[in-house]
């Protein structure tokens, strides 16, 4: 065991003790004397407290029933089992609430959870349908039809009104309609048009560039520049979206697994590094990234392990299928 291993261990037990009811003093000063002998204890210790709260409010909400028929001397042992999960999510760093709830969702005027597709009329005829995890902000007043989007994708059908310009915006750019029918994705520091239908003007959140897309082109877009990306088939991209499907063409394997990270409840941990020379061309399922893995694990020397419903594991195997 290292040093670094020993302060969660110290800190998971000092965590445990606390769960189980008031210290006694000499446990009080016990305690005073590890959190002050090292920066790190502190840390480590509101880390993983914070880490087992939000597994046991996520169990309770899930199960109160069954959480008030406890048995008192089964406590240990489930408070150990929260406790093991805690100390792995905080030592990996997972603190984003681990149902799928976000914070900011609380501003958004739409937004969707892991695996959830939601499509809407607006209220000028429009039809627009979130990808799962995703959300927009609608801006519809003083003559103007905006959506904002925050995360994710949004597939828009733009209804005709010569007056008022339909437009989708990121902060890296900005989508103007000048037809009917696209897609905008939003990834780190980049957003992506994918043309089914028509026409969209692309410019760059500083104004300097720009650019036209047409019907089964693909546009990028920064802060400060376009470009144009691969042209797709519509045909393909309207099917995988109806059936809630990724389709990938030689893809290297962990941006599959971001995406199909994004559509889960819980963590999916896996080194870049050790699997960036395997692409995946493939259809997998978006609503089920469960049998999508193991689609996956079939064909590429890959070994999914999956500890709770909270946290998986991919990891390369020594033997090429």
């Amino acid at each position: 065991m290292n040093s670094e291993d020993s302060v969660e261990a110290q800190a998971a037990e000092w965590v445990l003790r606390m769960s189980e009811g008031p210290l006694t003093a000499q446990e009080r000063q016990a305690f005073e004397h590890w959190r002050q002998r090292d920066s790190r204890h502190q840390a480590t210790f509101e880390r993983i407290s914070s880490v087992v709260a939000q597994l046991h409010s996520l169990r309770t909400q899930r199960a109160p029933a069954r959480a008030a028929l406890q048995m008192p001397g089964k406590r240990r042992i489930r408070s150990r089992h929260l406790l093991g999960i805690g100390v792995l999510l905080a030592s990996l760093g997972v603190v984003q609430s681990l149902s799928g709830f976000r914070a900011d969702d609380l501003f958004a005027d739409l937004h969707t959870s892991p695996g959830e597709w939601q499509s809407q009329t607006l209220e000028d005829g429009s039809r627009i349908t979130l990808f799962g995890n995703s959300a927009i902000d609608l801006q519809f007043e003083g003559g103007q039809r905006r959506i904002q989007l925050r995360r994710g994708q949004v597939l828009v059908d733009v209804a005709h009104d010569t007056s008022r310009p339909f437009v989708v915006s990121t902060a890296e750019g900005s989508f103007t309609a000048l037809g009917t029918r696209f897609v905008v994705s939003r990834g780190e520091g980049q957003s992506e048009l994918s043309m089914l239908q028509s026409t969209v003007a692309v410019r760059s959140a500083d104004r300097s560039q720009a650019l036209e897309v047409h019907g089964g082109g693909r546009a990028w877009v920064r802060e400060d520049a376009v470009g144009r990306l691969p042209d797709i088939d519509p045909a393909s991209l309207e099917q995988a979206w109806q059936r809630h499907q990724l389709v990938v063409e030689g893809m290297p394997l962990p941006q599959v697994l971001q995406a199909l990270g994004r559509q889960r409840q819980g963590h999916l941990q896996f080194d870049a590094s050790q699997l960036a020379d395997l692409n995946v061309s493939a259809v997998l399922p978006l609503d089920d990234t469960d049998r999508a893995l193991q689609l996956l694990a079939q064909a590429l020397p890959i070994r999914v392990q999956q500890y709770t419903g909270w946290w998986t594991r991919i990891e390369r195997t020594t033997t090429e299928k």
